[in-house]
């Protein structure tokens, strides 16, 4: 694993992912300092100490994040940047090395394109079938780490040393949370550490492999659980799913577990599936209306504490989220809209609703208010020229991939 860490493929792989960490400074203003992120020598020493066993990193910091729409918080664990990037760089290792997982896993899978998965779906889907779609409470943080640990030692059985300090890391209930050491009763492989992608797909790789036997149709993208098969069988296989999940210790989440019957809608991935068009789904629209709103009342204060322009608020924003809807036209821009999204998409009525609620907020940031008179001072020309570009507009324009992008590309 040495030899792979130090190749070329993974001195390219650190460029990209250090590029992709400064341009999320330039694009996006509620990013950290660049000049926190560490050096590309510091980092590949750092791996390589983890991959030898010469260093377990320093405990991660317990954060709690809005969980949009709820009153409730997550719970995420945030390595310092050094260590964080270097475990990222160990997890790609390991995704190429130990890329033994069934087809049915869609996530965090370098190479693997989702868009082929769920073309693959629609191709075999039939309007006969029910669609059964489940999620798993909590997914990352409840994993039973000493089941981890024993799947982790087979795994890696050459490779011990890096087997011991993930082990470690593990199984240490410690973490930081306000500044002092705190005992964690339960952590599982911790969402938000770059390792914890890997270590969820292969504690559940055997439900994987029994899964695909139950219906016609199974995919897993990472907690998000979705079936078609025949309408009698629906419920029977719900309750296998809730039974095999318990007896590894996880619970479906039952508010976002539905049965639709043959030829109702079904979504998955952020995409709603109905009468042979392929549209957003509610809830990546709902969620994404979520993000503008808030990204929009921080500019607005920013922008009246610091007495601020509109346009200089307005830009910040559309940077903002142009930056997450079309990337800058590098390699690493995969899980933006324009990439993500438009490559599946059969018409544009959910990014008509983005592109409406997009320029309601822009204008908001003119007085701090929804009324008509943002009209007359933020018209549609001005966000234009400030550097908005819709996304229905964008979505019918294939030839440009990204507004950032220095060339043209085309399908």
């Amino acid at each position: 694993m040495l030899e792979l860490l130090k190749s070329d493929t993974m001195s390219i792989y650190l460029d990209e992912a250090l590029e992709s960490e400064r341009r999320k400074f330039r694009f996006d203003p509620d990013s950290r300092r660049i000049d926190s992120i560490p050096d590309k020598n510091d980092i590949l020493i750092r791996a390589t100490e983890i991959v030898s066993g010469e260093y377990t990193p320093s405990l991660p910091e317990k954060v709690l994040i809005s969980k949009l729409g709820t009153p409730k918080k997550r719970v995420i664990y945030v390595y310092n940047d050094l260590d964080r990037l270097a475990l990222k760089l160990v997890q790609h290792v390991l995704s190429l090395r130990y890329d033994r997982f069934m087809p049915c896993c869609l996530a965090f899978r370098p190479g693997f394109s989702i868009q082929a998965a769920f073309r693959n779906v629609l191709r075999r889907y039939a309007p006969e079938y029910s669609c059964v779609r489940t999620d798993i409470s909590d997914f990352f943080n409840s994993i039973d780490v000493d089941r981890m640990a024993t799947l982790i030692r087979s795994l890696l059985s050459e490779d011990e040393p890096l087997s011991s300090v993930v082990e470690r890391m593990l199984l240490d209930p410690n973490v930081i949370a306000e500044g002092h050491v705190l005992r964690e009763q339960k952590k599982g492989v911790m969402a938000g550490m770059p390792l914890a992608p890997f270590l969820a797909n292969l504690f559940l790789d055997g439900f994987d492999r029994q899964a695909v036997q139950w219906a016609p149709i199974y995919l897993r993208y990472s907690d998000d659980l979705i079936f078609f098969c025949r309408p009698e069988d629906a419920k029977s296989l719900l309750d296998m799913v809730r039974s095999e999940l318990g007896a590894l210790g996880l619970e479906i989440n039952e508010d976002k577990t539905h049965i639709s019957s043959p030829g109702e809608s079904w979504s998955f991935l952020g995409l709603s599936y109905e009468n042979g068009q392929v549209d957003l789904s509610e809830g990546a629209i709902e969620k994404m209306k979520g993000k503008i709103s808030r990204a929009a009342r921080k500019l607005y204060r920013w922008r009246v504490s610091k007495n601020a322009s509109t346009e200089r608020a307005a830009r910040a924003l559309i940077r903002k989220f142009q930056f997450k809807f079309y990337g800058t036209g590098k390699k690493d821009d995969e899980l933006t809209w324009c990439k993500w999204y438009f490559p599946l998409l059969t018409c544009h009525y959910g990014l008509s609703q983005i592109d409406l609620y997009m320029q309601q907020w822009i204008r908001y940031l003119s007085s701090g208010r929804h009324c008509k008179k943002n009209f007359r001072q933020v018209t549609y020309d001005k966000m234009k020229e400030w550097g908005y570009i819709p996304l229905k507009s964008a979505y019918y324009n294939r030839f440009r991939v990204s507004p950032g992008a220095e060339e043209k590309q085309t399908r």
